[in-house]
């Protein structure tokens, strides 16, 4: 609840009010707020509370407006029931105490039940089926970049191999060769990941630390420097003599 009350646990008691989301008091503007009287003949509603948004219908959307209210008028013909039990209560325990209540009352209908946790996690099947399937891509992904980034080291070392030469020869030390090769691809690596690190196109996004991102990139450079890093160091320790000889 961001303003007003909740529902009495006596639903006649709240036979003529209703609740509304932040989205619904947004549109009405100065009258989204607790007192306010909605009319649509026959039925008016006194609002007397706002409740925060949630997610009840397109998860990829915007909340749209809510109007919630209590009518147990039309009870008797639902069959269906949604049922919140207390933290720490026997659930096997619960199930055989409502489905005795459920039978004796509703002789007609068989005692069927559900939870609404695994009932809303239908909902992300795909969501988790692209996500198994994208983390396998990944590592294909970054095995074949591995495998293009070695071969494009192999390239730029055996086309820099006279400047590897004479760079030692002016006293280069293999460390210092090393770097300057590899430091190349670092930076194109780095900037791969000021590219791909803007957040999914979701309504409603999981709060992401930026740790993770840094955990991220620091991790996309390490195995950058070791790809590269077997063809720097072998032309850093070539010998300059036969090098420049060849060349």
């Amino acid at each position: 609840m961001t303003e007003g009350r909740d529902f009495y646990s006596d639903p006649k008691a709240d036979s003529g009010t209703c609740l509304i989301n932040e989205t619904m008091a947004k549109i009405m503007g100065k009258a989204g707020h607790v007192g306010t009287i909605l009319s649509q003949p026959p039925t008016v509603f006194k609002v007397v509370g706002v409740v925060k948004d949630f997610v009840f219908g397109n998860m990829y959307k915007p909340a749209t407006p809510l109007l919630l209210y209590c009518d147990s008028s039309t009870f008797k013909y639902h069959h269906s029931l949604d049922i919140r039990l207390k933290r720490g209560t026997d659930l096997s325990a619960a199930i055989a105490k409502v489905g005795a209540i459920i039978k004796a009352n509703n002789r007609g209908f068989p005692f069927e039940y559900n939870f609404t946790d695994e009932e809303f996690g239908k909902l992300f099947k795909t969501e988790a089926q692209i996500g198994k399937l994208a983390g396998l891509f990944a590592v294909l992904a970054i095995f074949i970049s591995c495998l293009g980034l070695f071969g494009l080291a192999a390239y730029t070392a055996e086309r820099r191999t006279k400047e590897i030469g004479i760079r030692k020869v002016l006293g280069a030390s293999a460390a210092a060769l090393a770097g300057l090769l590899s430091g190349e691809f670092l930076q194109l690596v780095a900037l791969s990941c000021l590219i791909a690190f803007p957040l999914a196109d979701y309504e409603y996004r999981t709060a992401i630390h930026w740790w993770v991102f840094g955990l991220a990139g620091a991790a996309a450079l390490l195995i950058a420097l070791l790809t590269v890093s077997f063809q720097a160091v072998r032309a850093a320790q070539a010998n300059p003599v036969k090098t420049l000889r060849t060349e």
